[in-house]
């Protein structure tokens, strides 16, 4: 038995038993809605009926006898398994010992009936940097290796981060930009020469100086960014989108702002920032949990309160809505996962939908998780998503 198998079964009797953790709970999830099999599975031996047969044979057996064999592993194939009585060891034992048998069941007794379907991957840790002088680098084909800007600027260019470092200080000298294109089905992240930390969301861009002046912090975004800014009093840090500019001094938030998109988001994570509009006075600052959205057809701020978690979930790897609309979900979708969705319905756009799901999981699985609600229909044909309305 391949011991992730079995991991799943401590986890299935954890949750009989009532104790799985948070963290336990969202890889089972993952785990069910990565194939119809497992859900199949699940519900069998989380059934009443199949938890009563079992418990049928379980008042034979002596608990410290079966403790002892157990660690001796001492498993015969000629006799079957007697099960402990439900009881202490229930949550990390005897419940996913009485699984394992259905894990048995469903990965080797039907591997025949195994249906293969197409599969498109997540998206992955890829960019291209341009350089000062309009190289272009494809970052994810690099190994490990020190790059060198005209100001001295030392450019450590790794697999999946990218950290500038200065290597002298020239007050005098021009500013000298890079920048760092995420193309669909990619992320990244980098570290400014001020110690700034930036993560890009896919079909992003971030335009920045190598090396900031003395006064002034100020890189242009593209797309969707995290940012995690140092702090610097004498020195604001300026995130500049096609219409606003997000203003801060040391704090964590987060900018949405690509061009197809209608209005322009900021959301505050931790610290203060002043989000204002450009050639306009208005201004609002922000607290910790709330968005500013600015519509790109007007010129003005709305400020809300928002799940902060759900915002910034696909910087921690994940996908996670909560009554959207279909067609802002898979606008996301489709940008990590690099593919084309059609609807062959066109009301199923404004159906309604919630997940917290593995965005590094391929898009199968998601797709179940929209079918599941009895709504929609879906179909993979190569890179193209197509939706219809269930009938």
């Amino acid at each position: 038995m391949d011991k992730a198998y079995f991991d799943i079964a401590i986890l299935v009797g954890k949750y009989l038993a009532g104790n799985l953790t948070g963290e336990e709970r969202i890889r089972l999830d993952d785990w069910l809605i990565a194939s119809e099999r497992h859900q199949k599975w699940f519900r069998r031996v989380t059934s009443d009926a199949y938890k009563q047969e079992k418990g049928k044979v379980s008042c034979s057996i002596d608990i410290d006898a079966g403790w002892k064999d157990l660690q001796a592993k001492r498993f015969s194939k000629r006799h079957k398994m007697r099960w402990l009585r439900l009881g202490k060891y229930a949550a990390v034992l005897l419940i996913p010992l009485l699984v394992v048998g259905g894990m048995y069941w469903l990965f080797y007794e039907h591997e025949s009936g195994t249906e293969i379907v197409e599969t498109i991957v997540a998206g992955t840790r890829k960019a291209y940097l341009i350089m000062g002088d309009g190289t272009s680098i494809s970052v994810e084909d690099q190994q490990q290796r020190l790059l060198e800007e005209k100001d001295g600027t030392k450019i450590d260019l790794q697999k999946e981060h990218i950290t500038y470092k200065n290597a002298v200080d020239n007050k005098n000298a021009d500013l000298i930009y890079n920048e760092l294109v995420i193309p669909r089905g990619g992320e990244f992240s980098l570290t400014l020469s001020d110690g700034t930390i930036v993560f890009l969301n896919a079909e992003s861009k971030l335009r920045f100086p190598v090396k900031f002046d003395a006064n002034n912090r100020i890189v242009e975004l593209e797309g969707e960014g995290y940012f995690q800014v140092a702090r610097d009093e004498n020195a604001p840090f300026v995130v500049k989108t096609s219409k606003v500019n997000v203003q801060v001094l040391g704090t964590e938030f987060n900018v949405a702002a690509y061009t197809e998109d209608t209005v322009i988001q900021t959301t505050l994570v931790s610290g203060s920032v002043r989000v204002s509009l450009e050639d306009s006075d208005k201004t609002v600052v922000l607290k910790p949990g709330e968005q500013v959205e600015c519509s790109r057809r007007g010129n003005s701020l709305q400020v809300s309160h928002v799940d902060v978690a759900s915002i910034i979930a696909w910087k921690d790897g994940r996908l996670r809505f909560e009554e959207k609309s279909l067609c802002e979900v898979m606008k996301i979708v489709a940008r990590w996962y690099d593919v084309e969705v059609i609807y062959l319905d066109e009301e199923v756009k404004w159906y309604p939908f919630g997940c917290n799901f593995n965005r590094h999981s391929t898009i199968e699985p998601l797709l179940k998780v929209f079918e599941a609600t009895g709504t929609v229909e879906t179909r993979v044909e190569g890179r193209k998503i197509f939706i219809k309305k269930r009938k």
